[in-house]
């Protein structure tokens, strides 16, 4: 890792996503850590203190909007930008779930599958701000 390198949180019950999107983090010199529920996210965050958080709206035990507003009430973990990950579907509560976590405090929505490009413009936002 350089000295440069930035903390990502990747938070996501799809074992391959997170493997897919680890990669990519890493590739661009980021050290990643990994949580696959909403619980698991916030102990991870509290104790490690990531640069950003990139969270799937659907988590087991926790969804993200419920995550993202817990950490957004928190002093240590407030200030940590949340990227909402959400894929394309026609389920209702996806999008309000979404919307909610904007509303808690999320930075924006990325709608999955998302291109390489479209990771490193978002890693650049708010790791290099």
């Amino acid at each position: 890792m350089s000295n440069n390198a930035k903390k990502v949180l990747i938070v996501d019950s799809d074992d391959s996503f997170r493997g897919s999107l680890r990669a990519s983090i890493q590739r661009l010199g980021h050290e990643v850590f990994e949580a696959s529920t909403g619980p698991d996210a916030i102990d991870k965050a509290y104790s490690i203190r990531p640069d950003l958080i990139m969270m799937d709206v659907r988590l087991p035990e926790m969804n993200g909007d419920e995550v993202t507003q817990q950490l957004k009430r928190n002093m240590s973990t407030r200030n940590i930008p949340v990227i909402i990950n959400a894929g394309w579907t026609t389920a209702c509560n996806i999008q309000e779930r979404a919307e909610r976590a904007l509303h808690a405090g999320a930075a924006e929505i990325l709608y999955k599958p998302f291109q390489f490009p479209m990771l490193r413009d978002i890693l650049r936002t708010y790791l290099l701000a």
